[in-house]
Formats: C-alpha cells, sequence, structure tokens
C-alpha cells in the first residue's frame, strides 16, 4: 500500500523539479563556418588540458574567423570581447 502512494506521489514530484540549465557555448563566427568546422571546434576545446590553452586556441579561431568575413564583407561579433567592453 505505501508503494502505492509513493509511486503516485512520482509524477507530482517529477513536475515540480526543474529542468538543469543547458549550457549553450557561443562559438565566434559561427554563421561563417559549416557544421563539421563547429564540431571539430568544440572537440579542440574540449581536448585543451587547461583554460589557458582553451583561451588560446579560442583567440586565433576568432583571428580566423575575422579574416574569413572581412574576405566576405562581414563582420565577427565576439561575444566574449563584448563583455569586455572590447569592439
Amino acid at each position: 500500500m505505501a508503494a502505492a502512494i509513493f509511486a503516485g506521489a512520482l509524477p507530482a514530484l517529477a513536475a515540480t523539479a526543474e529542468p538543469a540549465p543547458v549550457k549553450r557555448e557561443i562559438i565566434p563566427g559561427s554563421e561563417l563556418m559549416t557544421s563539421q568546422e563547429r564540431e571539430q571546434y568544440r572537440q579542440r576545446q574540449r581536448g585543451a588540458k587547461t583554460d589557458a590553452q582553451r583561451e588560446q586556441q579560442r583567440i586565433e579561431h576568432v583571428k580566423s574567423m575575422e579574416e574569413r568575413a572581412r574576405v566576405r564583407g562581414l563582420q565577427v561579433v565576439d561575444p566574449s570581447r563584448a563583455k569586455q567592453g572590447q569592439p
């Protein structure tokens, strides 16, 4: 009997629990990349052993995307620099 009462309460408990927020990575210049390039970028970032290494990879990526955008007459917005007050 107690099991039946507990089982009946499970859906109510599940309904009140908030889903975990999904951390969404913003890849600078992603609109200029193919899905394969975006996946390669993610793999390189996951493979970095330190935060400094990850940041260096990101800086190099942004430079590459800025050059790709320049050739196309566009501009890359890097959200991490915008937070720091840089263009």
